[in-house]
C-alpha cells in the first residue's frame, strides 16, 4: 500500500462528514463509453436516461463492447471541468469511475476492460482530474457501480434480463466481488491521493455481508474517506443519508444528507434531451436543500468529445454569480431553522446571524412571523444595503411579527437574501402561518399516532408518509394561525412522473379520509384535482386533493389530525402522504 495511506489515525464519522456539512454543493459527473451512443442505437432514438442504454436499448455485452473502439475524448481538459465547477461555487466533484455498463473510465489492472486498455484514447483521465482537483481546492470523489455490472460474466443484470451473453445460472456474485468489484474500489483508493468520497450505487439485493466489506474497506485504506449511503439497503452502513434521484425531503433532517439532481431528465450526455432547468429554478433548490440542512450534488453529462455542454457551463456560471453574491449565506450554514416547505423561500443561519432567503421581491414590506430574538439589524446581503425594520408581539398568543421595509428595486432576480444579525443562535417558533397566509403541514412535523398503539405506516427519509395500511392509525399536527377567516384545505399524495421506471410509486386514488379540526370534520375521497412538479419532487408529480373549507373564528392554536376512513390498497401498499396545507381564502 502507498505510504501516503500508511499509519493513518482512525478517523470519526463526525471527523470525516465535517467537510461535506460545510460544502453544501458538489458536481455530479456521469461520463461513459455511453457517451458515444448519445442516446441512438443503430441509427434509432433509444428512450430512457443516457447512461443506461445499454439496458433500454437491450444491447448485448459483446456488441457494446464495440462502442469503446470508436471512444476516443480528445477534448477532455481535467482543469477546464475543474474549473467550472469551482467557478460554480462547488466545494467536491463525484465522477463515475465505474458505472452499470461495467466499463472503468480509468486504468484498472485487473480489468482490461478500461479506458486506458481498451480504446484508442489510452490515457487515464482520473489522475489528470486527481491533479487538477489538488490544484484547484476541490474534493476528488468516485462513484462506483458495486452490485450492478453489466459486462462481467458474474455480474448482476438488473431489470430486464437482456443480456443471454452469460447465463444467470453460471453466475458466481463473489467471484466478481473478488475478483473485480474489492480490488477496482482499492485501486480506486490508492492510485489518486486522498479520496474525499466513495460514492456507491444500487444496492440491490447486496448482502449485509459484503455490503460491510465496501464499507470497512475503504475505512480501512482512506480512514477520511465517506462512504456513500447506497453501499447497502441498511441504514446502519454509509456515513451520510441518501435520497432518491432528484428528491429532496419535504421537510428538514438533522442528519448529514444529500440529494443527486440532473439539469435535464438524463444523467449520461443524450443529445435529444433539451429539458434544461432554469437557472432560478437550480439555485432555488440549491437553497431549499441547504435550508434543510443537506447537500446538492448537481449533474453534468459531458460528451463522448470530453466537453461539459455548454448549456450546463452557463447555468452552472450564472450559479457560481450568485454564489459570489450571497453564498454566506449556504456554505457552512445551520439548515431546519423552518423544518417545511414555505411559499416565500426558506432561511438558513450561522452564528448570530438569519439568513432569509427570498424566492419573490414584493417591495413594500415582508413579514416574517415567529422569530423570538431580538434583531439587532438588517441588510441586503449582496448589496450590503441597510433596512428598516419593526418587532411586534401579539400579545394574547405570544406571536412574534418582524416587519422589514424592503426597497423597490430587487437585489437579485433568482433569489434575495436578507441577513439579520440577532442578539443570540436563531430560535424560530414554527408553528405559524407565513406572511400569505398558507400553512404547509408535511409528514416530517406530524405525530403520527395509533389507537392501538405503535403506529402501522412508517414515516419515509423523504417525509413522505408510506405504507399506510391501517385505518387505526391517523396524523396529528398542533399549530397557530394567526388570523381568523375560511381556509381551503388539501391533501398532497405524490406519483411517479415516468410510471415505467418507478411502477411501484405510480399514484393510487380513492382512499377515504376525514380531517378534524375546530370542531369541523371534512370527509373526501383522495382523488386526481390536480398535478404539478414542484421543487421538491423534479422526477414526482405531486397530487393535490382539495378537501374542503375550514371556518376559523378567532385567532389561536388549534390541532388537525388526518384519519383514514377505507384504505383502497394497490400494489399492496397504502396511501403515500406529503401533507394537509391550508390556504387563507381572501377577497371572495
Amino acid at each position: 500500500m502507498p505510504e501516503l495511506f500508511a499509519n493513518r489515525r482512525i478517523c470519526t464519522n463526525e471527523e470525516r462528514l465535517q467537510w461535506f456539512r460545510e460544502a453544501k454543493f458538489g458536481m455530479f459527473i456521469h461520463w461513459g463509453v455511453y457517451a458515444q451512443l448519445a442516446g441512438s442505437w443503430k441509427g434509432k432514438e433509444i428512450p430512457g436516461i443516457g447512461e443506461q442504454i445499454m439496458r433500454f436499448g437491450s444491447i448485448p455485452a459483446v456488441e457494446y463492447r464495440e462502442i469503446c473502439k470508436d471512444f476516443n475524448p480528445v477534448k477532455f481538459d481535467a482543469d477546464e471541468w475543474v474549473s467550472i465547477a469551482k467557478d460554480a461555487g462547488m466545494k467536491y466533484i463525484v465522477i463515475t469511475a465505474k458505472h452499470h455498463d461495467g466499463f472503468a473510465m480509468y486504468h484498472s489492472h485487473c480489468s482490461p476492460y478500461n479506458i486506458v486498455d481498451a480504446t484508442p484514447y489510452a490515457h487515464d483521465p482520473m489522475k489528470d482530474l486527481a491533479a487538477a482537483c489538488q490544484k484547484h481546492g476541490v474534493k476528488l470523489c468516485f462513484y462506483y457501480s458495486h452490485y450492478q455490472d453489466w459486462d462481467d460474466p458474474d455480474g448482476v443484470v438488473k431489470g430486464t434480463q437482456w443480456d443471454t451473453t452469460y447465463p444467470e445460472d453460471k453466475k458466481v456474485f463473489e467471484r466478481y466481488m473478488n475478483q473485480k468489484a474489492i480490488p477496482q474500489i482499492t485501486e480506486l483508493l490508492t492510485q489518486y491521493g486522498p479520496v474525499g468520497l466513495l460514492w456507491f450505487d444500487t444496492p440491490g439485493d447486496l448482502s449485509r455481508y459484503n455490503a460491510q466489506r465496501f464499507n470497512d474497506l475503504v475505512h480501512a485504506i482512506q480512514p477520511e474517506c465517506i462512504v456513500g449511503p447506497r453501499v447497502s439497503n441498511d441504514e446502519d452502513l454509509g456515513d451520510y443519508i441518501g435520497y432518491r434521484d432528484n428528491q429532496v425531503p419535504s421537510g428538514s433532517n438533522p442528519l448529514p444528507w444529500e440529494t443527486c439532481a440532473t439539469m435535464n431528465d438524463t444523467w449520461g450526455f443524450k443529445k435529444q434531451d433539451t429539458n434544461w432547468k432554469s437557472p432560478a429554478t437550480l439555485i432555488r433548490l440549491l437553497v431549499s436543500i441547504a435550508a434543510k440542512g443537506g447537500n446538492y450534488l448537481l449533474n453534468v453529462g459531458p460528451t463522448a468529445e470530453g466537453k461539459i455542454p455548454p448549456e450546463s457551463v452557463e447555468r452552472l456560471h450564472i450559479i457560481g454569480e450568485w454564489l459570489r453574491r450571497n453564498g454566506e449565506a449556504v456554505y457552512g450554514c445551520r439548515g431546519g431553522l423552518i423544518p417545511y416547505e414555505s411559499e416565500w423561500g426558506a432561511a438558513t443561519g450561522k452564528g448570530e446571524t438569519l439568513y432569509l432567503h427570498l424566492f419573490d421581491w414584493n417591495s413594500g414590506k415582508f413579514v416574517f412571523i415567529g422569530l423570538k430574538n431580538r434583531v439587532k439589524s438588517a441588510k441586503v446581503l449582496s448589496t450590503g444595503e441597510t433596512l428598516s425594520f419593526r418587532q411586534e408581539v401579539q400579545t394574547d398568543m405570544g406571536v412574534n411579527k418582524l416587519i422589514i421595509d424592503l426597497p423597490e428595486t430587487c437585489p437579485d432576480p433568482y433569489v434575495s437574501v436578507i441577513a439579520l444579525e440577532l442578539d443570540g443562535e436563531p430560535e424560530i417558533d414554527v408553528a405559524l402561518t407565513d406572511r400569505d397566509g398558507a400553512l404547509s403541514l408535511t409528514g416530517i412535523s406530524a405525530k403520527r399516532l395509533s389507537a392501538s398503539g405503535e403506529p402501522g405506516f412508517m414515516l419515509a427519509k423523504s417525509g413522505i408518509v408510506e405504507n399506510w395500511n391501517r385505518t387505526e392509525d391517523y396524523l396529528s399536527w398542533e399549530f397557530v394561525l394567526t388570523e381568523a377567516g375560511d381556509y381551503r384545505v388539501s391533501l398532497h399524495t405524490f406519483t411517479e412522473k415516468d410510471p415505467e421506471q418507478h411502477p411501484d410509486m405510480s399514484w393510487e386514488g380513492g382512499h377515504e379520509f376525514v380531517i378534524s379540526c375546530a370542531g369541523q370534520e371534512i370527509a373526501f375521497t383522495v382523488t386526481d384535482d390536480k398535478r404539478t412538479h414542484p421543487r421538491d419532487l423534479f422526477l414526482w408529480e405531486d397530487v393535490e386533493t382539495r378537501c374542503g373549507v375550514l371556518h376559523i373564528e378567532k385567532p389561536g392554536k388549534y390541532t388537525l389530525s388526518l384519519t383514514p376512513k377505507k384504505i383502497e390498497y394497490q400494489k399492496g401498499l397504502g396511501p403515500k402522504v406529503k401533507g394537509v396545507e391550508l390556504q387563507a381564502v381572501k377577497g371572495e
